[in-house]
This record gives C-alpha cells, structure tokens and sequence, in this order.
C-alpha cells in the first residue's frame, strides 16, 4: 500500500516529525508555544498534542490492531521525548508531563475506538 494513498496517513507522519521536531528544538523567547504556555498550562499543552497525535494514529491505522500501534507509539514516542530531555540542556526531565503525554495519546485512541464502534 502506497503511503501518499491515504492522507490521513500523510499528515499523520508529518504531525509526529513535528511532535519530536518541536519537543527537542532549542525554546526561542516569542514562539507561539510559549505564548499559548502563558495562557494555559505546559501540561495542558502536553496532553493536546499527544491527543491529537492519538487521534491521527488511530485513523491512519487499520483496524486490526487498534490499541497496539496507538499505545506502542504513544509510549515510545514519550519516553524517547523524555529521555532526550534529560541530555539536553535547554529541557528539562518531567516525569508528569511524560504521563500527560501516554494519558492524552491512549484517550484518543479510546475516543476514536468508540466514535468508530458506533458509526457502525
């Protein structure tokens, strides 16, 4: 299967480059990050864009394995984030919002599961 047949899967691969572009980039004073960080909270940031992470994953896939590559991803895309976070300078290791990140993933899979469940 060709991966530009379905775009769902396209902007899914762009999204988690992002996701690991954006969590391991040197901060710069007026990103938009921080801008939104000001009005909401880091961990609120955290848990939306894993969500939305979730929620591309889950309607790239197939149905056959649902939970696994959702969850799998979600745990491995965290740690590796967090891990990263540790060796680099300008981040710091959080282990809350390493869970934000597993939470918002796994309850985006759960949601498009059961939206997915009842339109059929």
């Amino acid at each position: 299967m060709n991966i530009l047949s379905n775009p769902i899967r396209v902007i899914f691969y762009f999204y988690l480059f992002y996701i690991y572009y954006g969590y391991t980039r040197l901060p710069t004073e007026e990103s938009y990050v921080q801008q939104a960080a000001d009005i909401i909270s880091d961990n609120t940031i955290h848990f939306i864009s894993f969500f939305i992470l979730g929620a591309l994953a889950q309607l790239a896939n197939n149905r056959k394995n649902e939970f696994i590559f959702g969850i799998s991803l979600a745990l491995i895309t965290s740690v590796f984030i967090e891990f990263l976070h540790f060796f680099l300078p300008f981040r710091s290791f959080d282990v809350m919002e390493g869970f934000l990140n597993v939470l918002g993933c796994i309850s985006a899979i759960f949601l498009i599961s059961y939206l997915r469940k009842i339109n059929e």
